[in-house]
This record gives C-alpha cells, structure tokens and sequence, in this order.
C-alpha cells in the first residue's frame, strides 16, 4: 500500500472515530435531557390528576376546573393508578407489580420515581390528602422520546456516513499530497546524492589512475607534464561540480532578503550574452527584482547548453512582454527525455560525446523559481529546443 494511502486511511479512521465518539456523546447526552424533560412532564401530569382526584371536594368550581383544563392539556397517558397505603402488605404487592425493591425505598422516602416498565415510561410519588395517603403511579408511552431518539439516531448516522465520506476525500487529497511531495523531495534527495557521489568519484578516479600510471616507472619530463596536465584539468572539473553543488544548495535552501535584490532592466542584462553566435532581439522592455549574480548563472547555463547542442548553428534570445525565450537549431531533445532535463545530474540520450554533469538547467531553474519565473522547453529532435521564461513579478 502506498504511503499517502496509508496517512490518509489513518488520518480518516483517527478523525471519523472522534467524529463517531462525539455523535454517540451528542445522542445520550440528547437522550438523557429529552427523557428527563418528558418524566418532568409526566410528574406535572400526575399530580393534576392527582389534585383532580382527591381535592374535587375543596376547590371551587373555577380552580377545579382550572385543574382539568390543565390534566386535558398535558401530556397524554396509558395508565393512572392510585394505591391507598394504609394497608401496607397490599400496597406492597400492588406497588411490586411496577417498582422494584430499590425504588419502592426511594418510594417510601418520598422521593418522586421514574422508572420504565416494558415499553412503558413512569413516575411514582406518594400524595397526602385528608383521605388518607396514596401512591400516585402515572404510565405513559412516550411516544416524543422515542420518536426523537430514533430520528437523532438516524441523523447521526447519515451525518457520521457523510462526514465519512469528506473526511475520507479531503485527508487523501491532502495526505496525497503532502507525502507525495515529501517522497518526491525523498527521491530526488535520494537520486541527487547518488548522482553527485558518481560525477565527482569519476574524476578523483581519473585522477587516482593518472597518479598510478605516473608512479609505475620513472618517466621523462614531458610525461610528467602530460600527467600533471590531465590530473589538473580533473582536479578543475571537480571544483567545478563542487562549485555547482554548493550553489545548488544554497539557491534551494535560502531565501533572499528583498533588501539585497538587484532592479533589473532585462534588456540591459541579456545583451551580455551576444556574440558571433549569439544574436539578441529586444521587442519590450521590463524590470524584475533579483540577484544579478545568480540570474546570470541561471541564464548562462541556459545559453551556454543552446550554444553547446546547436552544433555552431546560431541561437537567438528574445524579449518580450516579461517572457525571455533562448533558440536553438542543435540536435534537440527526445521527447521522452524532455519531462526529466531540470532533474539534477540527468542527461538526455543523445548528448554522449559532449560534455557536461547535468546540473546546470536544474541549478537553472532553481535561480528562477525564487524569483517567480516558469521555465518550460520545446524541442523536436535535429530541429532545434525552445527554452521559455515567464516572469510574474
């Protein structure tokens, strides 16, 4: 299984079961506070029927009916049932038919009871009245609590299928993209390390056999010299990458302080660029803040790769509208190597026999992204490439 898929599978079943948690603690706590309030109105109702049972004698006929008015308006019931306690043995044996031991004290510490029977919901409380004492039992369906909580069941549910689903998109698209990031940085870490291990060990292995072959057996002058020559001129070409090395690091890693950029007429800084084989065209004129110093590396090792693969054909370099496009007419590009020439250390398939280490078009277009320009590239091969650069500053 692929990394992003990984992080994002975590990332979801982390975040979906916080979500599921608290749907599940949204339901009880809703459960809880909707039974309480029903229980609450049940007691309301019991002791209305309760006051309309027992005081039918003492109100007076405006309060008494008051007092209906208020049982017909209140919630409806199943059940009402009214147990004189003065005989204790058999109101226990009535009261044990809804209470169980643990209630019926609670009961007769008078406290108000509710309590479940089946699918039926109750409260419990004992009235005084001149009569006598009672236990007053009202029973009800509940049909709003039950209803309620099936329709937030239902509602969780779709709501924790669909947070599902979002969650799941959203943390693959972002885990997709964050870990495909991070393993393509990994990788090309990964390939720059080897690749820039390879350039520099040919040369110090050059170097080192050049040395051996010298050692072998005396040698006259002029041998010495040849040897010393070549031992030379690697001993340059590592500085070189080492020199690129360095400042392929640092263009990645640091950032330039806007204080320190240079204002830079374009026109102005690509004619140190023409020669005999260089020919410039300036259609319009602009400005960008830069580096002056790395935005010539960049543009040099673009110009100097067109004047190298042109094959003495001539290479024309245009300013137009915050675009510089470099022209050549050399041996082009493969096209399946096109997609991979700004990677470090890579060469395309037709270049052996020409020098070069393959770093300078990425070092190139790192110089260019910190200053906000695109660098894209068209090529046929032995038609020529197109190198294009869009400012956006």
């Amino acid at each position: 299984m692929k990394a992003s898929r990984k992080v994002s599978l975590i990332y979801s079943f982390i975040t979906i079961g916080f979500v599921i948690i608290a749907g599940m603690v949204f339901y009880v706590f809703f459960s809880h506070r909707t039974e309480n309030l029903y229980y609450h109105y049940l007691e309301e109702k019991a002791r209305t029927v309760a006051a309309e049972k027992f005081q039918k004698d003492e109100l007076d006929p405006v309060k008494y009916r008051n007092v209906v008015m208020r049982r017909q308006n209140s919630i409806p019931t199943s059940k009402e049932i009214f147990i004189n306690l003065a005989n204790k043995q058999k109101a226990n044996q009535q009261l044990s038919k809804y209470l169980d031991d643990s209630e019926l004290l609670q009961l007769f510490q008078n406290k108000v009871v509710n309590f479940r029977k089946g699918n039926l919901v109750g409260t419990s409380f004992i009235y005084y009245d001149n009569e006598g004492t009672f236990a007053v039992i009202v029973l009800s369906l509940n049909p709003y609590g039950d209803e309620l909580a099936s329709n937030m069941r239902w509602m969780i549910l779709a709501l924790v299928l669909i947070a599902t689903g979002i969650l799941y998109l959203i943390s693959r698209l972002y885990a997709t993209r964050m870990v495909d990031k991070i393993d393509k940085a990994y990788q090309t870490e990964k390939m720059f390390v080897n690749n820039a291990s390879h350039e520099i060990n040919n040369p110090l292995t050059a170097i080192q056999g050049e040395c051996e072959i010298a050692l072998m057996k005396e040698r006259t002058p002029d041998e010495y010299k040849n040897s010393l020559q070549r031992i030379s001129d690697e001993t340059d070409r590592v500085i070189r990458i080492m020199q690129q090395l360095l400042l392929f690091s640092h263009t990645r890693s640091e950032n330039d302080d806007i204080e320190n950029l240079d204002k830079i007429s374009i026109a102005s800084f690509v004619q140190q660029f023409a020669d005999a084989s260089t020919l410039v065209n300036i259609h319009d004129d602009f400005t960008i803040f830069a580096r002056e110093d790395l935005l010539t590396i960049a543009l040099r090792n673009i110009v100097s790769n067109a004047r190298k693969y042109s094959a003495g054909k001539p290479v024309t370099i245009t300013v137009s509208k915050k675009v510089i496009t470099i022209a050549d007419l050399g041996i082009g590009i493969p096209e399946k190597n096109i997609k991979h020439i700004f990677d470090p250390f890579y060469r395309a398939s037709n270049t052996s026999g020409i020098t070069g280490n393959g770093i300078g078009l990425s070092l190139a277009k790192e110089i260019l992204g910190k200053y906000k320009a695109k660098i894209s590239v068209k090529s046929k091969e032995q038609q020529g490439t197109i190198f294009t650069i869009k400012f956006h500053t």
